[in-house]
C-alpha cells in the first residue's frame, strides 16, 4: 500500500477526545473551560471541524489550535528509504502497520500486525533471512502473529530498556522508551539507510498519537515523545503503528500534542 493511499489515523474529534480522557476532562469541564455551551462540545466530538471553536477548546486542552484545525487536510508525503519496508494489515479505518529493515541479506522485523502472510511473502521475495523480531507494545493488533515467527529471535518491550543497542548486520538499532499508550512500549532507531528511521508503534502518529488512560499515562506519552522522538534529526522518518509514515519535522509542525516541543534537533545522548 503506498503511504500517499494510507489515511491518517486521527480526526479533530479523535484528537479532542484523547486529550478529555488522557486529563481527565468531562465534557461539561471542558464546555466551562472553553467557554462554550456543552452542545459545542457534543458537536465537536461527532466531528465537526468549526475552527473557532476548536481553537477554543484546543487553547483549554493544551493542544496547538492551528494544527488541530489543519488536520483534515494533513497528509504526510513521506516516502520510505530503500530498505525500510511498511506492510498493512487490517485493523480499524487505517489499518496496522508492521515493518521490515533490511540488513544487507538478513533483516529486522518490527511488529506482526494482524495477518503475516505479507510480512513473509516480501521477506522471501528478496531473499532475507529473518534475524529478528521487534515488538514495540504488546496490543493485540501488534503481536497477534508472533506464532507465524517460531524459531526467531523475538525482543519483547520489557526485554529492553531505553538507550541499549541491539546489534544488526549492518549498524546498531536503538531502543527508545516511549511508554505511555502503553507501559512499557519501546521504539526502535537506525541509522544505516539513506536517512534515519525511528519505528515508533502507537506513542505518535501522522498529526496524533495513541489513546491513554488517564492523567499519568497521558503525561508520560507527552514526556517520552517530546524527550525521546521530537528531539531526533528533523528528517528522521517515523514509523507508526498506525496511519502513513512521517517526519520529526513534520509532527513539530503540524501534530496538536507535539507541536510546542522545541525544534532544535539532535542525537541523543
Amino acid at each position: 500500500m503506498l503511504n500517499e493511499s494510507i489515511p491518517i489515523e486521527d480526526d479533530p474529534c479523535d484528537i479532542i477526545a484523547k486529550a478529555m480522557r488522557g486529563q481527565n476532562i468531562s465534557a461539561s469541564l471542558l464546555a466551562t473551560k472553553a467557554g462554550v455551551s456543552n452542545d459545542i462540545i457534543q458537536s465537536l466530538l461527532a466531528g465537526d471541524n468549526d475552527p473557532v471553536q476548536l481553537t477554543k477548546v484546543a487553547d483549554a486542552l493544551g493542544l496547538d489550535a492551528r494544527s488541530l484545525s489543519n488536520l483534515p487536510n494533513y497528509t504526510p508525503d513521506t516516502l520510505p528509504p530503500e530498505g525500510l519496508h511498511q506492510v498493512v494489515s487490517p485493523f480499524g479505518h487505517a489499518g496496522v502497520n508492521a515493518y521490515v529493515i533490511e540488513h544487507g541479506k538478513s533483516a529486522t522485523i518490527i511488529d506482526t500486525g494482524t495477518d503475516a502472510k505479507d510480512l513473509i511473502k516480501l521477506v522471501q521475495s528478496k531473499g532475507l533471512d529473518i534475524a529478528r523480531l521487534l515488538i514495540t507494545h504488546r496490543h493485540h493488533d501488534h503481536t497477534a502473529c508472533m506464532d507465524a515467527f517460531q524459531g526467531t529471535t523475538i525482543v519483547h518491550p520489557e526485554d529492553v530498556d531505553h538507550g541499549d543497542m541491539i546489534e544488526s548486520e549492518i549498524g546498531t538499532i536503538k531502543v527508545l522508551d516511549v511508554s505511555g499508550h502503553m507501559s512499557p512500549a519501546r521504539a526502535f532507531y537506525y541509522e544505516e539507510l539513506d536517512v534515519p528511521i525511528c519505528i515508533v508503534g502507537d506513542a505518535v502518529f501522522a498529526g496524533s498519537m495513541g489513546g491513554t488512560s488517564g492523567p499519568s499515562a497521558y503525561e508520560l506519552s507527552l514526556k517520552t515523545a517530546q524527550n525521546h522522538l521530537m528531539t531526533l534529526p528533523a528528517e528522521t522518518i517515523l514509523g507508526p503503528g498506525h496511519g502513513p509514515l512521517t517526519t520529526v519535522r513534520s509532527e513539530q509542525q503540524h501534530n496538536p500534542f507535539l507541536n510546542k516541543c522545541l525544534t532544535t534537533s539532535s542525537h541523543l545522548s
